[in-house]
């Protein structure tokens, strides 16, 4: 089957945040714009609080997180981040699997995910590797306990 186009797929994967926060009643909105720090936001009409949500997706079972590249702060890192994949199969059908984690979570499992490629990059060149440079990620079956953990969103109001 043929990729999505990147800026598509990622759209895609917003609004279908979007759409599955919104049917179990919490009132998201994608944001827009290039300078944007977050993906969706989550508000509770009641008290006016806000979740803000980072949406990765992804059409392979690999999700880039760039978490130590960006050096997030904690004060402006995202409430939750939601990994989407989307993976074409026959003609106009597609899998769709969610993973819901707070910021804490993803953190961790990407310091995991590091860690394995740090022994293994160090048994094979014998220096650890500079994380700042390329691109971190985590595999799907990383984030498989988080699957469709879409109450951590819900309840956090």
């Amino acid at each position: 089957m043929p990729k999505i186009e990147r800026y598509l797929l990622n759209l895609a994967g917003e609004f279908r945040v979007c759409s599955e926060l919104n049917k179990r009643g919490v009132f998201a909105t994608v944001t827009y714009g290039n300078r944007k720090g977050v993906d969706v936001l989550a508000i509770d009409e009641k008290s006016g609080k806000s979740l803000k949500i980072e949406v990765k997706t992804s059409q392979r079972p690999r999700f880039v997180t760039s978490i130590s590249q960006k050096k997030i702060a904690a004060e402006t890192a995202p409430d939750y981040w939601v990994l989407f994949l989307l993976q074409p199969r026959a003609p106009e059908t597609f899998v769709e699997r969610f993973f819901v984690l707070t910021h804490k979570e993803i953190c961790s499992v990407q310091r995991k995910r590091n860690q394995k490629y740090a022994r293994r990059y160090k048994a094979k060149h014998g220096c650890p590797p500079d994380f700042s440079k390329g691109v971190d990620n985590v595999l799907l079956d990383d984030v498989l306990d988080f699957e469709n953990a879409w109450n951590e969103i819900v309840n956090a109001f």
